[in-house]
């Protein structure tokens, strides 16, 4: 597979509009399926009638196979999405970006992308902290698809599992469960080659979290950790790091210390307004920047 070519941070402009970018997606469809005039009449006919996706309409009258669609993308401009015969069954189906890259959750994550490229990284923020409230926010899921997603703009992206007590990344993008990461290179002082899995995705380089260790906070503390967010720095020019729930361990503020920049994560109809005023107030009195502040719905 060709490599992607990759743009510096400082490079990235703010996306176009989502009716701009639909318009183009829709284009480029065309273009890769061969559509005929009479099939995209057809097309646009079943999408007024569903009310959806110029590609959901197409592949619901059968002009077109979403599996098709999915590997010429992926051949082509090596796109990181997941699909059929590049060894998907190993990524968890939470990474919505990856296997349904133009369905509705993968738009809203764009979005989010979108408006931090333009709040955060075009001022210098490379990297950020994803911290949840409370367990069971969508810190993960939410770190996951932007990971992926920061990759599809060519961006050599990295994700960190900084959750020391209860990781998911290695989990969710089928890495195997005694895989080295992070609490080895910080014990073994690993800083110049730690155990990055590298291009998971084309773009997208993961560390997961590794062996669980007793003392994850004073792991954090130290300055072989503080050594690794800076050649993580170096060497990606998007570093994202996820972490445990901050309510109930110290180690997402550690982490958000060292890493200077955060994005918090709360979930609909179950994050309490005590709760993210308590991190929001603390993240500020550390000076840690609040990049963005996330409500999931999924």
């Amino acid at each position: 597979m060709a490599q992607p070519q990759l743009v510096q941070p400082q490079d990235l402009v703010e996306q176009p509009s989502q009716n701009n970018v639909s318009s183009a997606v829709e284009q480029e469809l065309i273009r890769i399926a061969g559509l005929t005039d009479r099939q995209i009449d057809r097309v646009r006919e079943q999408q007024k009638r569903q009310n959806s996706s110029f590609l959901d309409a197409a592949i619901a009258i059968r002009v077109v196979s979403r599996e098709f669609l999915m590997s010429a993308l992926s051949k082509q401009y090596s796109y990181p999405i997941i699909h059929q015969g590049n060894g998907s069954a190993r990524f968890s189906r939470e990474l919505v970006v990856g296997h349904e890259p133009f369905g509705k959750g993968a738009e809203q994550v764009r979005s989010i992308r979108t408006s931090l490229v333009s709040a955060a990284v075009s001022k210098g923020t490379r990297s950020f902290v994803v911290i949840g409230a409370r367990s069971g926010m969508g810190s993960s899921y939410f770190a996951g698809n932007l990971a992926v997603a920061f990759a599809q703009m060519s961006v050599a992206t990295l994700l960190v599992d900084a959750n020391l007590r209860d990781p998911r990344i290695a989990e969710m993008f089928g890495a195997p469960p005694d895989q080295p990461g992070l609490s080895e290179a910080v014990r073994l002082r690993s800083l110049e080659q730690p155990p990055i899995i590298y291009d998971t995705l084309p773009g997208l380089s993961i560390i997961t979290a590794g062996s669980l260790p007793p003392n994850p906070q004073e792991l954090l503390c130290s300055e072989e950790f503080l050594a690794l967010t800076a050649n993580f720095n170096r060497d990606f020019g998007i570093v994202i790091y996820d972490t445990p729930s901050a309510m109930d361990f110290a180690d997402a503020y550690v982490v958000a210390a060292r890493v200077g920049a955060a994005v918090l994560v709360a979930r609909k109809n179950r994050a309490t307004y005590k709760d993210v005023s308590a991190i929001t107030e603390r993240l500020r009195s550390m000076q840690c920047n609040i990049v963005g502040s996330i409500l999931n719905q999924f």
